[in-house]
C-alpha cells in the first residue's frame, strides 16, 4: 500500500508541533541551570602554605632535587589560617636540562599526608589519608626585554595512589596540570642576577583522569600573585597570595575555595650558594 502524500494542513500541524518542542527546550535548560545553581555550594577557607625546594644541576644537564610542602587551614567558624594542619608532603626529583630555557623533571617518589577542609560539621568525620605520587613535568620559558620579563609554561602529569581509610585500599587515578606564569623584574636586573626583585602572576588548572574518576574531570584552579627576591646568587624568597578553587568529592556541586598566603624558599643551585662565579643554568620554578 502506497503512503499517502502529506497535505498542506498536515505540514502545518507538524511545523507547529516542532515549534512547540523547540520552545520547551530553553525552558528545560533554564530550569536545569537554575536547579544546579541552587544546589551549588562553595565552602570558603583561610589557608597558609609554605614550600621549600633544593635543586642542583650538574654540568648544566642532569640534576637532583627535593621539595617539602606544609599547609595549614582554618576550621568551622574560624578565620585563623593556622588553626589546623592541612597537608605535609615530600618529593624527590630527577632533572634533565635541555637548555637554560627548558627542563624535563621526573619525581619517582612523593608522599603526602592530608587532613581535609572543614566547611560543615560533618567534615570533622572525614578521616585523614596518605597519598603516594609519581610525577613527570616539562618546563619551558621565553624571555623578553633582556630577561626582565619571563613567560613560563609548565605541563605536569601525576600518577596518584590515594588511601581510602574506610576500606584499607588505594584509589588510583591521574591528573593533568597546565600552568602559565609571567615574571616581571622590578629593579633593572634579570632573573638570575643577585638581588633581583620581581613580581609574578600565574594560573593553573588541574584535570582528573582515569576510570576511577566517576564524576568531575575538573579538579581545581590555582591563582597566584606575589613578589620575590634573589639572594646569595642561588636562593630566592617569595611571598604569594593564593586562591585555590576545587571540586569537593564526587557530588558535582560542592566546592572548596581557599584564600591565603604562601611563603616559598627556593635554592636553584645548592652547590653555588654564596659563590661569585655560578652556573647560568639554575632555573627551577
Amino acid at each position: 500500500m502506497q503512503p499517502q502524500p502529506l497535505t498542506k494542513s498536515d505540514l502545518k500541524k507538524k511545523y507547529k508541533t516542532i515549534l512547540k518542542l523547540l520552545a520547551i527546550v530553553p525552558l528545560l535548560l533554564m530550569t536545569n541551570a537554575s536547579f544546579s545553581q541552587n544546589r551549588k555550594q562553595i565552602y570558603h577557607h583561610a589557608i597558609f602554605w609554605s614550600k621549600t625546594e633544593f635543586n642542583h644541576i650538574f654540568n648544566n644537564k642532569f640534576g637532583l632535587g627535593a621539595d617539602v610542602v606544609l599547609r595549614s587551614k582554618s576550621e568551622l567558624n574560624s578565620a585563623n589560617m593556622f588553626k589546623a594542619p592541612n597537608r605535609e608532603s615530600f618529593r624527590l626529583w630527577v632533572h634533565y636540562q635541555f637548555s637554560e630555557n627548558a627542563r624535563l623533571s621526573i619525581s619517582p617518589f612523593g608522599i603526602m599526608h592530608t587532613t581535609e577542609y572543614v566547611g560543615k560539621p560533618s567534615d570533622y568525620d572525614r578521616p585523614d589519608y596518605l597519598e603516594w605520587r609519581s610525577t613527570i613535568q616539562f618546563y619551558h620559558h621565553l624571555k623578553q626585554w633582556k630577561g626582565r620579563i619571563m613567560h613560563t609554561w609548565r605541563y605536569r602529569y601525576e600518577f596518584r595512589w590515594q588511601e581510602q581509610p574506610l576500606t584499607d585500599t588505594y584509589r588510583f587515578f591521574m591528573r593533568a596540570r597546565f600552568r602559565y606564569r609571567i615574571r616581571i623584574m622590578l629593579n633593572n636586573k634579570a632573573f638570575y642576577d643577585n638581588y633581583v626583585v620581581y613580581a609574578s602572576i600565574s594560573n593553573e588548572i588541574g584535570l582528573n583522569l582515569g576510570r576511577n574518576v566517576v564524576w568531575n574531570t575538573f579538579n581545581q584552579n590555582r591563582f597566584y600573585a606575589g613578589v620575590g627576591v634573589r639572594v646569595l646568587n642561588a636562593m630566592r624568597f617569595e611571598l604569594r597570595y593564593v586562591d585555590r578553587f576545587r571540586t569537593r568529592g564526587g557530588t558535582g556541586y560542592e566546592f572548596d575555595n581557599g584564600h591565603g598566603f604562601m611563603i616559598g624558599i627556593y635554592i636553584d643551585q645548592l652547590g653555588d650558594l654564596g659563590k661569585k662565579d655560578v652556573l647560568r643554568v639554575r632555573y627551577w620554578d
